[in-house]
Formats: C-alpha cells, sequence, structure tokens
C-alpha cells in the first residue's frame, strides 16, 4: 500500500516512513504528517512567493500501519481508531497554535503537563542490561510485537515492510528526482536496511538519496546495530553507499533514541567515503498526547523549526 499525493514535478520527492505502533488508515497518517510539516514551513518562512512549499514536491508514504496493528492486534493488544486520530489531530492543532520557532526551546517543552525523563534513564540503564541477560527479544515481543516480529527476516512481517518501502525507494529513484526521505523510529530501521538492499543489490546507476531525515531513531542502539542489514559484513560493504546527507533529530527524554548521536555510531561511513555528512541535532518535542507530554511522537518532529529549517533548506 502505498499513498501518494503527486503535483506537478520539480523533479523533488519526499518519501514518508513511519514507525512503530498502532496507525491509523493510510491517508489519514499521511495528511497529518504533511500538514504538520507544512505547518512548520509556514510558521518559519511565510506563505510569500518564494518561500519554500511542498506545492510541487511529489509526497509520497511507504505505510505498513496495517502491518503493525494486526501484529499489536495478534499480541492481544486494542486500539480505538476513533480516539487515536482525535488525540493526533488535538496534538496537531495544539503545536500549530505556536505562531513562534521560540515556542519551541526548552521553556516551552518544560511547561508541558506529564513532562518526564525516566523513560529515557531506564532505556539508558535496561537496554545493556537486557542484552547481557538475553531478555532484549522477550521483552520487544511483549511492548514492541512489530519490532519482534522485524527481526525475524524470514518472516512475513519483515517481507512486507521492506518490500513497500523498497517500492517508494525505487519509484521514487526511477524518475530521476533528488530524493528526500524523512522516516521515524522503526521506519528508520526499516529505510536503513532498504538503503543497503538498494546500494548492495541494485545497479550502481539506480541513484543516491539526496537527503535521509531520521527522527526518534534507534540506529545508535548497540541491539539494533547488530542486527541491520550488513552488520556481519566489514570496510564498506557493511554500510549503505547511496546517501549523500544524513541528519539525526533526536528529542529530549525520547526513550527511542536514548543513544540520540548517530554520527560517532557510522563514522566509518566518512571515513571510507560512502556518505558526504552525518549530523546530529536535539530538540524539544511539544507534542502532548492524551493530557501528557510524548516527546516520540511523529508530528510533534515533523512541525518542529528544525525539521522545517532542514526541509525548506533542501527544497
Amino acid at each position: 500500500m502505498a499513498f501518494i499525493e503527486q503535483p506537478t514535478s520539480s523533479g523533488k520527492s519526499i518519501v514518508f516512513i513511519h514507525g512503530r505502533g498502532w496507525k491509523p488508515p493510510e491517508q489519514a497518517l499521511a495528511a497529518l504528517w504533511t500538514g504538520a510539516l507544512r505547518t512548520g514551513l509556514e510558521r518559519d518562512f511565510g506563505k510569500d512567493e518564494g518561500a519554500p512549499t511542498l506545492e510541487n514536491t511529489t509526497l509520497m508514504t511507504a505505510y505498513y500501519g496495517d502491518l503493525t496493528n494486526a501484529a499489536r492486534a495478534a499480541a492481544g493488544q486494542t486500539y480505538d481508531e476513533a480516539l487515536d486520530l482525535a488525540d493526533l489531530g488535538n496534538a496537531l492543532t495544539s503545536m500549530s497554535a505556536l505562531e513562534s520557532a521560540k515556542k519551541f526551546r526548552r521553556a516551552g517543552y518544560e511547561a508541558l503537563p506529564g513532562r518526564s525523563s525516566i523513560k529515557e534513564f531506564l532505556a539508558d540503564i535496561g537496554a545493556p542490561l537486557l542484552s547481557t541477560l538475553g531478555l532484549t527479544e522477550v521483552a520487544l515481543a511483549q511492548r514492541m510485537p512489530e519490532l519482534s516480529a522485524y527481526w525475524d527476516r524470514k518472516g512475513a512481517f519483515c517481507r512486507e515492510t521492506t518490500g513497500r518501502v523498497l517500492a517508494q525507494l525505487r519509484t521514487a529513484l526511477g524518475r530521476g528526482d533528488q530524493v528526500m526521505v524523512i522516516s521515524h523510529c522503526l521506519g528508520s530501521i526499516i529505510a536503513y536496511d532498504c538503503l543497503w538492499e538498494l546500494a548492495r543489490n541494485s545497479p550502481a546507476s539506480s541513484g543516491k538519496i539526496d537527503t535521509w531525515i531520521t527522527l526518534g531513531s534507534p540506529l545508535g542502539d548497540e541491539f539494533v546495530k547488530r542486527r541491520l542489514s550488513g552488520a556481519d559484513q566489514r570496510g564498506d560493504k557493511r554500510y549503505p553507499n547511496n546517501i549523500v546527507n544524513w541528519f539525526n533529530v533526536a528529542a529530549e527524554d525520547d526513550f527511542t533514541c536514548h543513544d540520540e548521536t548517530l554520527a560517532n555510531d557510522f563514522r566509518s561511513m566518512l571515513e571510507n567515503h560512502l556518505i558526504s555528512r552525518i549530523k546530529d541535532y536535539r530538540i524539544y518535542n511539544l507534542a502532548v498526547r492524551y493530557g501528557r507530554s510524548n516527546p516520540h511522537t511523529s508530528i510533534g518532529y515533523l512541525i518542529h523549526p528544525r525539521v522545517a529549517r532542514l526541509v525548506a533548506d533542501w527544497l
């Protein structure tokens, strides 16, 4: 499944890859993501002629939310789609009302209800401990069944998700467009694996991703890194070689990206001349879900001034 919003082409395409968790239908999710990104661009750069805009950019969503929903349902979890959509809409409306980029600084974040760093703290101390005890797979299967299912490389979940993402990447690159990929959470793991697959098993002429933006990414986690495509390879074969610029954005207290810097984890890509730039940014995600701060929420990342600036510069 793939939602594509395709206006008159400017030779630019953005591929959105969402993360784990329950997901609303693909067009509803695509509307939330593009709405958050458009709001950030308009807030910081205006609507006047010449301002950066998405209007002439092909927007593509690699959607696999039906698969994450099925994995969670199979694990005994339940989902209220109508309530989730309403709460996501309320979160976006609240952040859209912030008319200045200055509102997204520490003071604005610290004023949010229910803000806590305990999850990030537990992730910092818990991930190495769980790995040592061999409990990571068990914990993942209980809390994040879709991630556990993804690590089963021969399973249907992995085949389906990577197939959908690869299809969108190939479509965008096949048009000869300048391509940006924006991925969140689990989506960044799938994107990495797919980019490695394209780099190693596609013709050299298949093109490069001009800019990759990772949001709330767990790619710095040691457990995750050991399971990435190419992790068993050496030298430049270990990494994808089809990315020009990589910007990683991590929010304060987002436990999913408790290792918030990726430039150090993937510096060999720079040393081997496989990529031009890897840069990390730390932000404050102002999303409030169900009355409490939720710094992992994707639309909180997408509406943030840092992401707006990265996209505006690319546009």
